[in-house]
């Protein structure tokens, strides 16, 4: 399937990732164009020159021909580096790939399948096993929700009125349809922990169809120190819920009006002592 492109969005090309990226690059089927989005900032920390490029597509394998090296100035966040590699395609369908993940053996094939058999579907996502990145421990399963009894309208979808509820889903691994996510706009990187969250609330409230395979296609790492989640772990349950309300109401916007609306921590009101 030719026309679907997987985004590997890179923050962090140092030696101690390059592992981690060749093996999430290998899990990608060898029919698959690849679009490594990063910036020149994380490619000079250990690969500055045109050879060490070359190294990479030699370590992951049979890659030389369909990996593309996309450069951004827009922003090293993950959303901006998603939006910059979306931005270069004009249609067909499309994944993310974080580098510390992988796809499992089956993903590719049931995509396949169920792109044959739903075309009116936005966004096809995967049931995913969730380990702990330092131990490899099994934490979690992920995006089961869909299939359980009267959460959605529809079995196995994931519609407006249940994410008013319900909003932990992982979106990486998923594939989307380029025109659908340029009509409903990109990743706005302003709110942080709830970037998804607010996607897909945008994208249903345009009539966008989203749903799960049922068949694990993922694996996800959760804990590996420098990654963005470790980031958002230093916010208050106060900010956390601050940018939850805020992506309730941001988005019937499009990125384009991104408002950029951050959380100001509440000041402590001062009381007069008296003496």
């Amino acid at each position: 399937m030719e026309n679907l492109t997987v985004i590997i969005p890179v923050h962090d090309f140092s030696k101690n990732n390059f592992k981690l990226f060749c093996n999430a690059a290998k899990s990608v089927p060898e029919n698959l164009k690849i679009i490594v989005s990063t910036t020149e900032k994380a490619r000079k920390k250990t690969h500055s020159k045109p050879e060490d490029e070359v190294q990479i597509v030699e370590e992951v394998g049979s890659l030389d021909d369909r990996v593309e090296f996309l450069t951004t100035s827009t922003g090293s966040s993950f959303c901006e580096l998603v939006n910059a590699a979306v931005d270069t395609l004009e249609d067909g369908w499309f994944s993310i790939l974080e580098f510390d993940d992988t796809y499992t053996d089956i993903w590719y094939d049931n995509v396949k399948k169920y792109l044959e058999f739903k075309p009116d579907t936005s966004v096809f996502m995967v049931l995913e096993d969730i380990k702990d990145f330092n131990n490899g421990k099994y934490v979690g399963f992920g995006n089961a929700e869909a299939y359980a009894s009267a959460f959605s309208n529809e079995i196995g979808y994931i519609d407006n009125d249940c994410l008013q509820n319900y909003f932990d889903f992982y979106l990486t691994g998923s594939v989307f349809n380029v025109k659908d996510w340029k009509n409903v706009g990109g990743l706005k990187h302003g709110l942080k922990v709830t970037f998804w969250y607010e996607w897909m609330l945008r994208a249903t409230s345009k009539g966008k169809k989203i749903f799960v395979i049922p068949k694990v296609g993922y694996t996800h790492n959760m804990d590996r120190k420098g990654s963005y989640v470790e980031s958002y772990r230093k916010l208050s349950n106060e900010e956390i819920q601050f940018y939850f309300d805020l992506a309730k109401k941001e988005y019937f916007f499009h990125p384009d009006t991104d408002r950029n609306l951050s959380y100001e921590p509440k000041k402590e009101e001062k009381t007069d002592e008296k003496s």
